[in-house]
């Protein structure tokens, strides 16, 4: 089983690349005159923060019980925010990729 504490670092440093990348999306958005897709990035970001919380919860009640009953809820949504991410990344950045694949 994971560390509690690995956990809230990994969603930490998730939700602030994410929130990174929605600020370079919106401005390469507006540029290109793209729908804002960037908002995907934030709800992304928001469904990170309600698994952290969901985990640190987790762990208090297995701590209080004595039983593991974190359960993979929060993985799933974990999952879920990642590949909500991807899809929205690739909508801006999917260039970057094209102009790889030209040499």
């Amino acid at each position: 089983m994971q560390s509690i504490h690995s956990l809230i670092i990994l969603d930490a440093a998730m939700a602030v690349i994410m929130i990174v990348l929605a600020l370079l999306s919106k401005r390469l958005g507006e540029a290109l005159k793209i729908r804002p897709y960037y908002r995907f990035l934030y709800l992304s970001v928001a469904l990170i923060l309600i698994d952290s919380f969901m985990n640190a919860i987790s762990a208090d009640v297995s701590i209080a019980v004595g039983k593991n009953i974190s359960g993979a809820l929060p993985n799933i949504v974990r999952f879920f925010a990642g590949l909500i991410a991807v899809a929205a990344c690739f909508r801006y950045w999917k260039w970057l990729f094209v102009e790889y694949m030209k040499k």
